[in-house]
This record gives C-alpha cells, sequence and structure tokens, in this order.
C-alpha cells in the first residue's frame, strides 16, 4: 500500500505542474488555489507513505535512498507550503513541482526493483532521528532556495531578452526572490546545524565519511551566507551559487 500512496502523491505532483504550465502558456492564472489544493493532496499521500513506512521500520523512515529522496521532497513541499505565501512566491510551488516528480519517480522505481523492506533498529536513539530529520529538512530549504534561484535566473534572461513572455508576468518580482534564498538559506543552515550538533549526543557516532560529507554542505551554505552578509551577493550570483549549492549536496548525500 505504501508504494500506492507514493505513485498517487506522484502523479498528483505531476498534474499539479502540467496544469501550470498550460495555465501559463493560455495566461489564465486562475488555477492558483488549486495548484495549491493539489500540493496539499499530493502531501497527504506523502505523509501517508512515510507513516506506512516509518510503521514497517519502527523509526523515521529514511533508511535507503528511495526513502531519503521522498523525505526531502516531503520537506520541499511542506516547506513550501507553510512558507510560499510569507515570502509572495506562489509559483515557487510550481517550479518545485518537477523536482519533488523526479526524486519520487527515482524513488518509486528503487522501491519497486529492489526494496529492503523492514530495517527496524536494535534500540530507538531519538538523537538519530533528530539528526536524520533536521538534516533532510535542511535539504528541503537549500532545494526551494535553489528552485527560487532558477527563476531568478528566467527572470533576468526574459529582462534581457527584451521580449518577455507570460511567463515573465507570472514571476515574482526580484526581490521577492533574492529576499527568499537569503531567508531560506538561514533557514536550511539552522536546521542543519541543529542536525549536526544532535549526531554528538547519538549512542553511536557517524563515520568520519559521514562527518565529512555533512561538514562539507554545511560548510559551502555557511560560507554563502558569511559572504552574503559581509559583502552582499548580487541576484544573480547568489541564484547561480544556490543552485550549484544543491546541486553539490545531493551528489554529497549519494555519497552517504
Amino acid at each position: 500500500m505504501d508504494k500506492i500512496y507514493l505513485i498517487l502523491a506522484t502523479l498528483i505532483f505531476l498534474g499539479g505542474f502540467v496544469l501550470a504550465v498550460l495555465a501559463l502558456r493560455t495566461g489564465k492564472h486562475g488555477t492558483g488555489r488549486l495548484n495549491v489544493g493539489l500540493a496539499v493532496a499530493g502531501l497527504v499521500f506523502q505523509c501517508l507513505f512515510l507513516k506506512e513506512r516509518g510503521d514497517l521500520h519502527m523509526r523515521c523512515p529514511i533508511t535507503n535512498g528511495a526513502e531519503v529522496l521522498v523525505f526531502i521532497s516531503w520537506s520541499i513541499v511542506i516547506l513550501y507550503l507553510a512558507l510560499g505565501r510569507a515570502f509572495r512566491l506562489s509559483l515557487l510551488g510550481v517550479f518545485s513541482m518537477p523536482l519533488v516528480f523526479v526524486f519520487q519517480s527515482i524513488a518509486i522505481i528503487s522501491l519497486l526493483i529492489n526494496d529492503p523492506g523492514a530495517r527496524p533498529p536494535e534500540t530507538l536513539d531519538p538523537w538519530l532521528e533528530m539528526h536524520a530529520a533536521m538534516s533532510l529538512l535542511a535539504y528541503g530549504a537549500f532545494g526551494l532556495a535553489g528552485i527560487a534561484g532558477v527563476m531568478d535566473l528566467i527572470l533576468d534572461r526574459q529582462l534581457k531578452s527584451h521580449e518577455p513572455g507570460r511567463l515573465f508576468y507570472s514571476l515574482p518580482p526580484m526581490k521577492y526572490l533574492y529576499d527568499a534564498m537569503q531567508r531560506l538559506i538561514v533557514i536550511g543552515c539552522g536546521l542543519l546545524t541543529i542536525g549536526i550538533v544532535s549526531a554528538f549526543f547519538m549512542d553511536y557516532h557517524p563515520t568520519a565519511l559521514h562527518w565529512m560529507v555533512t561538514g562539507a554542505v554545511w560548510l559551502v551554505y555557511m560560507a554563502i551566507f558569511v559572504v552574503n552578509l559581509l559583502r552582499g551577493l548580487r541576484p544573480k550570483a547568489l541564484s547561480k551559487l544556490s543552485i550549484a549549492a544543491f546541486a553539490f549536496a545531493l551528489i554529497a548525500l549519494s555519497v552517504l
């Protein structure tokens, strides 16, 4: 049943993205609420999947690569629903849906080919659960920052073309995107810091490779935050760094 929940969630996000693209192409923007509704529906099925897997493992369902991808996707969706309106970025959800669709499609294929099954721990370590959950929530914030960066670069390209299309008039102002990237990076750094601190209290300390990978991701994002704080990065530079840093974070995560 868990795989059915995941497939339904993935199809909903695909449908939401297709609906938004059609609305942008036709110039009809009355589907905003429907897209939020689809995002909520997809989130419900994500939660059902994670609950089923959590009951299976008797712990936070992040025991394999497929579950990690779903958890990151869940983080992206829930952070968008929680922060999108505050950042005045209604289209952030539209741009995040393809990434969620790709992540969850990979997860579905992986689970269908080789589902490792139940992996209950000998003893439940709450610090380990906090470390993993906070770290992956941080990835959700970093993912949204990268998506906002993509939106900013598209907006910049549209401006320079001198012939902006319908998408240009639908995108939020650059200031909103710039502010969103800064705040999402701060939120991500905060969550990842909590995750790293939690690791010091775990019953079994992570391997040296785990520390190196997690520390490298933290250092990259902290460097972006500090440089932006001290020197004030231009929106285009921050957009490129947000995208590159998230790509690096995903590659680093795949090493673990």
